[in-house]
């Protein structure tokens, strides 16, 4: 089963977990190495979408299967 198949779309994904946990991963780029780029990331991810908060998972090397409900 793929990062994007139908199940990882229909409420199956913790969204506010992932949201939170990509606020936090963001946060701690921000701090840590790369300034302005980290909170806009941040901010990105408080406002995403469900696909697009899947997207940024991707993008940081997220474990999708810690998000399963």
């Amino acid at each position: 089963m793929g990062l994007f198949s139908k199940s990882s779309s229909n409420g199956e994904i913790d969204y506010n977990k992932l949201r939170n946990d990509l606020m936090d991963e963001y946060g701690a780029q921000m701090v840590t190495f790369t300034g302005a780029m980290g909170y806009s990331d941040m901010c990105d991810a408080q406002s995403a979408s469900n696909s697009e908060l899947l997207e940024m998972a991707k993008k940081e090397g997220f474990d999708l299967n810690r998000y399963r409900k």
